[in-house]
């Protein structure tokens, strides 16, 4: 009986290995799972065409609760699944006050043609900490903590297709209106399938920023091979003791994820106290 199934696996695998396609359209198809032999192709000799595919993707419906996946989201969901059950991360949260960012961005918002973000301001402040915490810049490769020479914060912007993490090389030597213009380049590049792969390569440090869909707090997976990465919520309004008095001031949660294996829970936490400390008097010091 064995060996009847198997023979009738072998024929089927046979059948299917003889359905006309074009080279584009089984690539096509692969990427999302899609069995030519039940596709009925319009090209010579009843070969399925390229066009055929993307016929079936925009018009067929979503069967069983099944979203098809795009190449780039499995791709995505593989490196997470990889940096998730391979990195021993560990984290590290610290609530920090805002007022003086949010004035440090008005500030500079009149001096400068760009549109000036909070992110903006945090990847400038990030990379005056990382150059006083170079361990927090590292990355883990072969077994071995390597120091990186440059400071390349990445940046993780969401598509329709998954997520991709452009970067901002030499983040450190860039003045704010710099920086806003790098980072509008990088994003606006991204939402259209622009990146080149420049853009995509050298990061040695991530952001992730859902402040601006009102995520109180979170953690983020570390992107291998970096050390870690900032996960950086909205500014609220909380009620905080100020001087032994409750006021209400404008809040942000940062969670820092680390890889264990590069960095320690007391080189994390210093540099934490550093960026916090910078969050909160960055006009004292930067200008």
């Amino acid at each position: 009986m064995l060996a009847y199934i198997e023979e009738r696996g072998k024929k089927k695998d046979l059948f299917s290995s003889r359905v006309l396609a074009s080279p584009k359209a089984k690539r096509l198809a692969k990427e999302n799972n899609i069995d030519l032999s039940t596709i009925k192709g319009t090209g010579p000799e009843g070969a399925i065409l390229f066009s055929n595919i993307q016929s079936l993707l925009s018009t067929s419906p979503i069967t069983n609760n099944q979203l098809p996946t795009s190449k780039m989201w499995r791709t995505m969901a593989d490196r997470l699944t990889q940096a998730w059950t391979t990195i021993p991360h560990f984290y590290l949260m610290r609530e920090v006050n805002a007022s003086r960012l949010i004035t440090w961005r008005e500030k500079v918002q009149k001096n400068s043609a760009e549109k000036i973000t909070f992110t903006d301001l945090l990847v400038k402040l990030t990379a005056v900490a990382l150059r006083k915490y170079p361990r927090l810049n590292a990355s883990w490769i072969n077994e071995n903590i390597v120091l990186n020479q440059d400071v390349n914060i990445g940046l993780a912007v969401a598509v329709d297709d998954g997520l991709l993490v452009p970067v901002i090389h030499h983040a450190d030597e860039m003045n704010l209106t710099q920086l806003a213009s790098s980072r509008s380049g990088i994003v606006t590049r991204a939402k259209s399938n622009k990146l080149t792969l420049d853009d995509l390569s050298g990061g040695t440090f991530t952001i992730s920023n859902l402040g601006m869909y009102g995520v109180d707090a979170f953690n983020a997976i570390v992107n291998p091979p970096q050390a870690a990465i900032l996960a950086v919520s909205r500014i609220a309004d909380r009620v905080v003791p100020v001087n032994g008095q409750p006021l209400i001031q404008p809040m942000m949660t940062l969670s820092l994820s680390c890889d264990h294996r590069a960095v320690d829970g007391a080189r994390g936490a210093e540099f934490l106290q550093a960026l916090a400390d910078l969050i909160e008097e960055p006009l004292q010091l930067l200008n």
